[in-house]
């Protein structure tokens, strides 16, 4: 092939790979758009402090954001994402559960909140500041504790990003296989005391005590970004301007006309409405004040102005609502609920809203929160338990992984409708398309529980001459039947 065939050819393969991508082009529309493709560390450790300062005060200031972070962790966490043991032994199983909830009072190590609220709290700081550190802190047999082990949360802070040697990336050390050894943690929270770190501050903390609650978004991603990065400058400029307009209209109301005089030396300078001197406002301009329901009765010569009506408010409404559906995109939250405007919403609209926000929701539940921190929680609450002797477990270390079965609990979502809701899954159950324990599952429910629970019901009533229709074993005659 000829150098000029050749190249004919490469130019024909750059003007195709051009042409191929409108968004990969360089014409006129896109020239100023410079893209980055470094990796996901390089991009955000750089900007992570800043990022996180300023997602923690739109959230201290910014009622919209601190709103949707509240709706959020509410219907992430509810009341809690509670487990049950799942272990082959009954016993062992029953031991578990009743020892897990005793255990739950005392699992904070500051003693301000029960683990419900720890796991509350953690969602709310992963997503206010991209992560959050959970320590385990083992503790004394003569703690008189259920369980001698308490968990410490910990805030990102306390994990320099700008502590990067070695083997250590951002504050986490490594190992020759690429596995975290440990979290090197100052002592106690930097607070404002930024810069160089010296690393006599830093205790090197095994990352096997440690629970990293993050959510990466690329591969490789060593800490967490915060949740609000989407919706920060948005936010910002809309509560400025909001603000602004606020008191514009404030400062508008104040002045509602002015009377226009002559250049008349016999004008003897009194208020028309009333004949008394002029006053003066601080400034020494002339104001006139008049009560509700007066009629301007002026002096020979002299006009009164009044100002048009303020019309700045004409699509107001529309400008907001178009603001803040930004900003709940951003967040991943309807805009229903994070602007609490349900106006033009029927009931089957809110139905595809709610399906679709609960489905985003279990992501995080069941690709997160559960395996990164209720598996491991559980994990450590066994061994200490079994260690202590709390738990009585034949050849623990050949069968730990039969021990350690377990199956959480999310809060089940409301009914939207709760006949209609309730009647499609009993015709579910009956067809066979489900079976009871799910469908009790997603209420956040154990069937056994909920099995043995009526079964002392139905006892109970049954010792009192009781028959209700809603009984095990009850027919509808016996339901009309009067009570023994």
């Amino acid at each position: 092939m000829s150098k000029s065939k050749r190249k004919q050819r490469l130019a024909a393969v750059r003007k195709a790979r051009a042409q191929s991508y409108e968004a990969a082009s360089h014409g006129r529309r896109l020239q100023t758009w410079r893209a980055s493709s470094a990796g996901p560390n390089t991009l955000l450790l750089g900007n992570l402090e800043t990022l996180r300062a300023r997602s923690r005060d739109a959230m201290r200031n910014n009622g919209w954001l601190s709103g949707a972070l509240d709706s959020w962790v509410a219907n992430e966490i509810g009341t809690g994402i509670t487990p049950r043991s799942q272990a082959h032994n009954p016993e062992f199983a029953a031991a578990a559960d009743a020892l897990w909830d005793d255990w739950v009072k005392e699992a904070d190590a500051d003693g301000v909140l029960d683990f419900y609220g720890m796991l509350a709290l953690a969602a709310r700081s992963r997503k206010e500041a991209g992560e959050v550190f959970i320590r385990r802190r083992t503790r004394r047999l003569e703690d008189g504790l259920s369980v001698p082990l308490q968990l410490q949360l910990l805030e990102a802070e306390l994990c320099p990003l700008n502590y990067t040697q070695g083997q250590i990336r951002a504050g986490i050390e490594f190992d020759r296989l690429g596995r975290r050894r440990a979290f090197h943690m100052y002592r106690s929270h930097p607070g404002e005391h930024m810069g160089e770190v010296d690393a006599g501050q830093l205790v090197a903390v095994p990352a096997d005590a440690v629970i990293h609650h993050y959510a990466p978004l690329r591969p490789g991603q060593l800490r967490g970004q915060p949740w609000t990065v989407q919706a920060l400058i948005r936010a910002r400029s809309f509560d400025e301007y909001d603000d602004a307009e606020l008191e514009r209209k404030k400062t508008r109301a104040n002045y509602t006309g002015v009377i226009e005089r002559p250049d008349d030396p016999m004008t003897d300078g009194s208020d028309p409405f009333t004949g008394e001197a002029i006053e003066t406002d601080g400034e020494g301009d002339a104001v006139t004040n008049v009560s509700p329901g007066s009629f301007a009765a002026l002096l020979p010569g002299e006009k009164l102005h009044l100002f048009e009506g303020d019309r700045t408010a004409d699509g107001y409404a529309d400008f907001v609502r178009h603001q803040l559906l930004g900003m709940a995109a951003g967040l991943k939250v309807p805009y229903e609920f994070f602007s609490g405007d349900f106006s033009g919403v029927n009931d089957r609209v809110m139905r595809v809203i709610l399906n679709e926000y609960h489905r985003i929701l279990e992501q995080s539940q069941w690709l997160v929160t559960i395996p990164q921190i209720c598996e491991r929680v559980w994990a450590w609450f066994i061994d200490h338990a079994v260690m202590a002797g709390k738990l009585s477990a034949p050849d623990y270390a050949q069968r730990r992984r039969d021990y350690l079965r377990v199956e959480w609990r999310t809060d089940g979502w409301p009914y939207m409708h709760p006949v209609q809701d309730v009647d499609a899954k009993l015709k579910a159950i009956e067809g066979g398309l489900e079976s009871r324990p799910a469908a009790v599952a997603e209420r956040g429910w154990n069937y056994k529980d909920i099995d043995r629970q009526n079964a002392e019901a139905a006892e109970h009533a049954e010792s009192y001459g009781l028959n209700y229709s809603h009984d095990p074993g009850s027919t509808e005659d016996d339901a009309t039947h009067e009570p023994a």
